[in-house]
């Protein structure tokens, strides 16, 4: 089972390597399904971490591209 500071650089490696949130029909929810972790648990550490919860930091990203 991996830890939260895996998924957590899981998920920024998603965002910031291979362009997910390049995908508009991307979700938080998929996302946490790829990375097999609960919604809520990633969005405590990304709140921890970033002070935003995923949906927050994902929609983020997506609107850079239309920028």
């Amino acid at each position: 089972m991996k830890t939260l500071s895996a998924i957590y650089l899981n998920f920024s490696q998603m965002l910031l390597e291979d362009r997910i949130y390049e995908d508009p029909d991307v979700t938080f929810y998929d996302l946490c399904a790829a990375l097999r972790v609960s919604p809520s648990d990633l969005d405590e550490i990304l709140f921890e971490e970033m002070g935003m919860k995923g949906p927050e930091i994902l929609q983020s990203f997506q609107k850079l591209l239309t920028l």
